[in-house]
């Protein structure tokens, strides 16, 4: 696949507003008004002319039948759901006027017959923008900070939305994905394959609506820079999901997801060490609301539980207290992080949600990295038998560890798999070189896998290790 350049996370009030492949750097509604156009529009058959700078999905290799599509569609009002559409296909059910549904828009897409060109447009969108709306006559809207008050359905801010998506041909190359509101829960599964899902459950959240962004601004570039924008014009209330596409990212970001409330712009990308991995995650907003007061926003970023183990070395149940995220670039405030254990029973997906509050901005940068020490391993495959060594001088006969060695998959598909349980554990740790055996039917060649060492008693994690096995 060709290698795309990161963009930026341009959020709902850009790509809802009909921005189907602008380049970075521009925010230019390509709709009038706070519409955008149907979903029949994006299919190319919506009975009007392609004025804009991208394809539409019957430029896409497949076209329509090969897009995205939702599933489901329901919202839950003071605990009552009320189901919007189920079992849903390409094709959308007909939403009554003022009714809700979805539209799915491909970012940055080439036209039928225009060459790719990175950081302009792709055979195949390297975005896809999945927006809550209602239908209106030939439009929609997707602004609710004004819904009438009679809107059935009800749509404000304590609503929760609940979507199931059909990634459909596209479920083979998503990475992170990146949504417009407060996280509730987030599932995906068989990613990587055709017909791979995503569910996500969240409540829609304010962003700034900037009429005019300043020339040689970079609010949408990559990474955000030059973002200076003193004032928001107003703010609007939006649900969007953005799935990311990009294939330049690392793969263990698959199946992540990130909310932002009060912004209008994101990134996340992976930096550091193999020995001293880190995630920085990037908002940007104006310094004030409309009516002057600060601009406040939040971040909330979930690694799931294979990105934790793939990144970081570290499980899902372990990850609460192993972190930090670490304000950089951009002077300014926010609140003391947290860092929320998920489970799937509860929200869909082992892992740890941070989320940092009282942002402000205008293009703060935290970076998210582990505070457990990193020790040194290599795996040989033998006949019957895989053996690890491992370097570790925080263990002894009187600082006694145990290890547990996780299988993170062939190499060339770890960012697919679930994370699973060890397959061996307990280990005795008690000098600073060992090695630990197990079946090589557990962990055969080419295989990445991960090392997580624990104090005896305690069980605080005394430091985690990465490597290939040969």
């Amino acid at each position: 696949m060709t290698r795309r350049r990161t963009l930026a996370v341009v959020a709902s009030l850009a790509l809802v507003g009909g921005l189907a492949a602008q380049p970075a750097g521009t925010a230019t509604a390509a709709h009038s008004g706070l519409g955008m156009p149907t979903q029949a529009f994006y299919d190319g058959n919506g009975g009007q002319e392609n004025s804009s700078t991208g394809g539409l999905w019957t430029d896409m290799v497949g076209g329509v039948s090969s897009r995205p599509y939702v599933r489901s569609l329901s919202v839950v009002n003071d605990g009552v759901t009320t189901p919007v559409f189920s079992d849903a296909g390409v094709t959308p059910p007909a939403a009554s006027d003022g009714g809700l549904t979805a539209v799915v828009a491909p970012i940055n897409l080439c036209k039928a017959g225009e060459p790719e060109q990175a950081g302009r447009c792709y055979s195949t969108p390297n975005r896809v923008a999945v927006t809550l709306v209602r239908a209106h006559e030939n439009t929609n809207i997707w602004d609710f900070s004004a819904d009438a008050s009679d809107a059935a359905p009800r749509v404000d801010a304590n609503t929760v939305i609940d979507m199931t998506l059909a990634l459909n041909t596209l479920g083979r190359s998503l990475r992170w994905s990146w949504a417009n509101g407060d996280l509730v829960s987030w599932r995906t599964d068989r990613l990587g394959q055709d017909d791979a899902t995503v569910r996500i459950r969240f409540r829609p959240a304010t962003a700034p609506l900037v009429s005019s962004f300043p020339e040689g601004n970079g609010c949408t570039a990559t990474p955000v820079r030059d973002c200076d924008i003193e004032r928001a014009d107003s703010e609007v209330r939006t649900a969007t999901l953005l799935l990311s596409l990009d294939d330049t990212l690392d793969a263990a970001l698959t199946g992540a997801v990130f909310a932002t409330q009060n912004a209008f712009a994101g990134f996340l990308e992976p930096g550091g060490t193999s020995s001293a991995p880190t995630l920085d995650v990037q908002v940007a907003s104006t310094h004030l609301r409309s009516d002057g007061s600060q601009q406040l926003g939040v971040v909330e970023a979930l690694l799931p539980s294979t990105a934790l183990l793939q990144l970081y070395g570290i499980p899902a149940a372990d990850a609460a207290r192993a972190f930090t995220a670490t304000r950089t670039g951009d002077p300014g405030s926010n609140a003391a992080p947290t860092y929320t254990e998920w489970n799937a029973a509860e929200h869909g997906t082992d892992g740890l949600l941070v989320t940092v509050r009282d942002i402000t901005f205008s293009v703060p940068s935290y970076r998210v990295k582990s505070r457990i020490p990193r020790a040194t391993t290599s795996a040989s495959v033998g006949a019957t038998r895989t053996k690890v060594k491992l370097s570790e001088t925080r263990c002894s006969g009187t600082r006694r560890c145990v290890a547990s060695v996780y299988d993170l998959g062939l190499k060339s598909r770890t960012r697919y798999l679930p994370a699973r349980p060890p397959i061996a554990k307990g280990l005795p740790v008690r000098s600073s070189e060992v090695t630990l055996k197990v079946e090589r039917r557990e962990l055969a060649r080419n295989h990445a896998y991960a090392v997580v060492i624990k104090r005896v008693g305690t069980k605080k994690l005394a430091s985690t290790a990465r490597g290939v096995t040969r």
